[in-house]
């Protein structure tokens, strides 16, 4: 299985390096490398990248979504995303995803955040992972919210359909920082997309999710659920995630919930699953 590797970025060229550098040290290296910047644009001085410029179409939906007329076009079998800000934390991550994308149409990882010094407000999913060590001023864990919330394990250990959206609508299991899909999946995906929103070319959902309150993953989760894909989580493909201040509040959650609700209900009116 060959694999094709689409790394977002926003002025994030420090750890895009390390992101790059990381997949460079795989025991098994991709195929292709795009970085899809729709920021500041980093200066492309690494083998085999390609950068996509989305300087000038911003959004996180559009910026991921750029690469797909590129992987669909080459020899690859599999895409991978990992955001600008995150880097591979050992060397058998795509080892793990191509072992695991033989058995699923799409496959999401889990990251571990860093050290949260010197910042005041850490991200949304590490003060939710933390909020009893917090309170009771005991040492923080770093690991991935669905690993400490059981998420992961729920998931795996689900049999029917309705059981896994439901943990799919809690926004636990489609996270977009570290996800793989392989070409057929995303081929079914796509049909859906244009059948069912009338958005060509798309993984992600532009329209809906165009002002980027976050939320957009948990569509594409849902989606590819409706899609028919079959989805896997895996703990043992993990990336390290550059902590950083959080910049969502509760509105913003509230926006990005009820889109979310509104999608799955008219889905669920239109699909007998």
């Amino acid at each position: 299985m060959d694999i094709t590797i689409a790394i977002t970025n926003h002025n994030q060229e420090e750890t895009l390096s390390k992101a790059i550098f990381s997949i460079y040290n795989q025991t098994e290296i991709p195929t292709m490398i795009y970085v899809l910047s729709d920021g500041k644009m980093p200066v492309n001085f690494y083998k085999n990248v390609y950068i996509i410029d989305n300087s000038k179409n911003p959004g996180r939906c559009t910026n991921r979504n750029s690469v797909i007329s590129y992987f669909l076009n080459n020899r690859t079998d599999a895409l991978i995303f990992i955001d600008g800000d995150s880097w591979l934390a050992n060397k058998k991550v795509i080892a793990n995803y191509k072992k695991l994308l033989e058995k699923y149409d799409l496959v999401f990882g889990t990251r571990r955040h860093t050290s949260i010094d010197n910042i005041k407000v850490p991200a949304s999913d590490l003060l939710t992972a933390n909020m009893d060590e917090l309170w009771q001023k005991r040492p923080l864990n770093y690991d991935d919210l669905r690993i400490t919330s059981g998420a992961i394990k729920a998931w795996n250990n689900a049999k029917t359909f309705d059981e896994k959206m439901d943990l799919m609508l809690t926004g636990m299991i489609g996270w977009s920082c570290n996800f793989g899909i392989t070409k057929a999946g995303l081929l079914k995906h796509i049909e859906f997309m244009k059948k069912e929103y009338g958005i060509d070319n798309a993984l992600f959902d532009s329209k809906t999710f165009a002002k980027g309150w976050g939320y957009e993953d948990v569509a594409m989760g849902i989606d590819t659920m409706y899609a028919g894909l079959n989805v896997g989580i895996s703990k043992d493909i993990e990336i390290m995630h550059q902590a950083h201040e959080r910049t969502d509040g509760l509105f913003d959650h509230i926006k990005g919930k009820h889109l979310i609700m509104e999608r799955y209900r008219n889905l669920y009116n239109n699909y007998q699953i």
